[in-house]
Parts: C-alpha cells; structure tokens; sequence
C-alpha cells in the first residue's frame, strides 16, 4: 500500500517548525508541544506592530498553514510559550521580504512560484476529497487476500527429546488417541518426557505463525491438519519432535480498522490522479519542433 501523502506534509510542518517534534493536528499537539494554548487569540487580534504595521493572529496563522501546507496549525491551538517564535519567524520574513521583493519580477521566481501553485492546489484538492467509509471497506474486501492477508497462523503442541528412538515410542503410545482424549495424553507425556520450556504447559506452543519456526518444524506443521499427529519425529538443532497440530487458521486478515487510513489515502491518490488526468486530457498541444 502506499502511504498517506497527508502524513509527508505534517511531517514537513515538524521540520518547518522550531519545537515542533512529531505530526500536529488541530488540538494534538506532538510530544514537543505540549502546555495550554494562550488565551484570548482571536483572529483579530494584534500580535505586534512592525514599522506601523499591526501583525495579526489571522496573518501568522495563514503564513504558518502556508509554509506547513497544513491548513489545520492555528496559533490558537500551540502551547503558549512557542507563540512568540511563531510569530518572531514571521516578522522575520515579512522585514527580509520588503527587501526582496525585486526578485519577484524574475521568470526564474514566476517559474518557480508557478509550479508551487500547481503543488498547493494538488496538496488542497487531495485533503479536501472525501472517501466513503462504505468505499473503503468495499476495497478492503475485494482486496484481502492481495494486501491484508498474514501468514497463516497455527496451534499445536510439542514434545521435544533427546532420542529419535524415545519419540518413536512417543508415538506409538498416542497412536489411535482423537480429540480430548490425544490432548490429554499428549499433554501428560510431554510433562513427563519433554526437555523444552513448553513442558510445565503439558507442550502447549499455542497460535503462532510457522516462519517464527525453524524451517523442519515449519515445513512439518504446515503440511498437518488439525487434530493430526506427527507419524515421525521431526528433528531439530533442539532434538526430536512429536507434534500435535490443535487448530490451523489460514485466513488471517490485519483488521479494517488498523489499515482503513492507509486505504483511505491510497484511494484518494488514485482520485487524484483521475483529476488530473481529466484537467490534462483535453489539452491541444502542437510541437514545433522534431
């Protein structure tokens, strides 16, 4: 899947922002913004006075949405000691501008400022498309197995010797066992018998996903069904196995929730993309050139 184009711009607003350590959004703040907000910042209000000019809160707020490309980051909701360098920076920039203005009438910054509108108005048009949860989940089904599908997942039980001849006989006394009666039995031998960890829970391994195995006790597994016992011991840099398999799942999904975000962005960068290709289409291009 590919990800959100929303998490790159509040990750730019972290590095724009002196103190700003994380993703900020409208009333959360990252782990190095944290205080109560200053009261009484109104839109109206005036910060400073530069040179006979009054500096409004409404002024700082868009140039900070406009250098974050985050139209969320007010100064209503920062944490009261960082306000001043909020606004210190765009003091700072508003006094360097008067003297560069002149460059402005460059093709050089009229090319450039050209192309930054074109990437504004996709970045506005991206966070302003709207995805239906009832869309998102339609993808999430149709598309399970291909993205959200996890590795199978497997119960068993084990009893792990030193001998391959002890599991041999291991083996012949659970043969013709079912049901209870096997796991019971199972359990008791491997309390008694076993040398791994897993005894004191009479070889209980419970779910797990075989590649976390090594690779003879994976490939043994994996081809068992539930309720199967091993017909031969399976032998492992820790000894010989007889293995119960109690319970096999292999259809496991990452949950709608956990993903729907991830969704939600890559179906709004596909719309996106749609948009723009409509915008373009109809373009009557002649080159005058070979």
């Amino acid at each position: 899947m590919k990800k959100l184009v929303m998490s790159g711009l509040i990750a730019a607003a972290a590095l724009a922002f002196p103190g700003m350590h994380g993703g900020m959004m409208h009333g959360h703040m990252g782990s190095g913004m944290v205080g109560k907000p200053m009261p009484g910042l109104s839109d109206n209000k005036v910060l400073a006075v530069v040179n006979g000019k009054k500096i409004t809160v409404k002024e700082v707020n868009q140039y900070i949405q406009g250098t974050s490309g985050d139209n969320r980051i007010r100064l209503q909701d920062l944490p009261a000691q960082h306000v001043k360098q909020f606004v210190d920076q765009y003091i700072q920039t508003l006094v360097i501008y008067n003297h560069a203005k002149s460059i402005t009438k460059t093709p050089q910054f009229k090319a450039k400022m050209m192309k930054e509108a074109d990437a504004m108005w996709a970045e506005q048009e991206f966070q302003n498309m709207k995805i239906s949860d009832k869309t998102a989940k339609e993808f999430y089904n149709k598309n399970k197995d291909v993205y959200f599908k996890t590795s199978p997942k497997i119960k068993a039980r084990h009893i792990v010797v030193k001998s391959k001849a002890l599991a041999e006989k291991l083996i012949n006394e659970l043969k013709g066992l079912h049901g209870k009666a096997l796991e019971n039995k199972f359990a008791q031998l491997a309390k008694k018998y076993s040398i791994g960890p897993s005894k004191i829970e009479g070889g209980e391994l419970g779910w797990f996903d075989p590649t976390q195995m090594v690779p003879s006790f994976a490939k043994a597994v994996e081809k068992m069904k539930a309720g199967q016992l091993t017909k031969e011991p399976v032998h492992t840099k820790f000894g010989y196995h007889v293995i119960l398999v109690e319970g096999k799942n292999t259809k496991n999904y990452i949950p709608y929730e956990q993903v729907k975000a991830q969704i939600v962005g890559y179906l709004k960068e596909l719309k996106m993309k749609e948009k723009l290709k409509n915008i373009t289409k109809n373009t009557k291009v002649e080159y005058k050139f070979k």
